[in-house]
């Protein structure tokens, strides 16, 4: 059996953390795998907006589940996950499970995160995201919301924090912590990821561990999502540079002189009401973010 730590970061989402934290309470757990259970919340607000969840939730939390709450006002992606293994560390669980304060997951997620990362003696393992919107959205908007989906107990060669959980021993052996770097910019968990793979770590695909992101109306946009594929693309640069990757940003940047070729000429399809009709401006976006990124222009979506 597994001690398992899952850590929230949170900055000002109180209703979604509070149905976050429900939602895993009401989890399947199989005695055979897990034996107990700690939430550990990291709030990034200074003024401690989070506290009163763990005050309203204290009745909720029974058996095998402990609810422990942390403030951390110094503002930061990376610095508020830092902190969340730190905490977890002094709990000596064997695994950490790292879920985002803007979703929420079904009975059998814990369970199945749980279940493909110990019959693959992983380093990782991540399952899908699957994103929700609180009204109706036109296809051209909810078509750029689709993730990647893989056959269950898949090799990938990526990880992002939403929905992961990590074997404690490969943590310490790998020595791995999230870049300070990306605390404004997001693309935190990609790197760690990519720092994490190099070393010779393992991800695997759950996929029946499913987890569901509450998409806000600000998201749900054409002007977010054309920011969006910028600041992705500039992170990607910055992350060959950081790993020496020459070959890589020469590649990236021959794919950016053609997402702004194709995109000029793909404009065009934003006269018709096809689904894909804003593919020429997100394209014209990400290519110009890659050339962005190679003079170290960035977007801090995060500030």
């Amino acid at each position: 059996m597994c001690n398992l730590v899952i850590c929230i970061p949170t900055y000002k989402r109180l209703f979604l953390l509070k149905d976050l934290i429900l939602s895993i309470l009401k989890c399947n757990i199989d005695k055979s795998l897990i034996e107990s259970v700690n939430i550990i919340v990291v709030d990034n607000d200074i003024d401690k907006s989070a506290a009163e969840i763990e005050n309203e939730l204290s009745g909720s939390i029974k058996g095998i589940y402990k609810l422990n709450y942390y403030n951390y006002p110094l503002k930061g992606l990376s610095n508020v996950r830092n902190e969340l293994i730190a905490k977890a560390l002094l709990l000596n669980p064997d695994y950490l499970i790292f879920i985002d304060d803007d979703e929420y997951v079904t009975v059998d997620w814990m369970i199945e995160l749980v279940r493909v990362i110990v019959r693959n003696n992983g380093d990782m393992a991540i399952g899908p995201v699957v994103s929700v919107f609180d009204r109706k959205i036109p296809r051209y908007i909810s078509w750029w919301f689709r993730r990647p989906d893989y056959p269950d107990n898949t090799k990938v060669k990526y990880i992002r924090t939403g929905n992961l959980i990590i074997n404690v021993r490969s943590l310490l052996k790998y020595n791995i912590r999230f870049d300070n770097r990306f605390n404004r910019t997001g693309s935190e968990d990609t790197y760690f990821g990519v720092q994490m793979i190099k070393k010779g770590a393992t991800v695997f695909w759950a996929a029946n561990a499913i987890a569901f992101e509450v998409v806000p109306a600000s998201r749900i946009n054409l002007k977010w999502l054309i920011k969006r594929k910028y600041r992705a693309a500039t992170t990607v640069i910055f992350i060959r540079k950081l790993e020496k990757d020459y070959l890589g940003i020469f590649r990236k940047i021959l794919g950016s002189f053609f997402y702004i070729i194709s995109g000029i000429i793909a404009l065009i399809m934003l006269l018709f009401p096809i689904t894909e009709k804003y593919w020429g401006i997100i394209k014209l976006s990400e290519g110009i973010g890659g050339l962005a990124g190679l003079f170290n222009f960035k977007y801090y979506e995060y500030s």
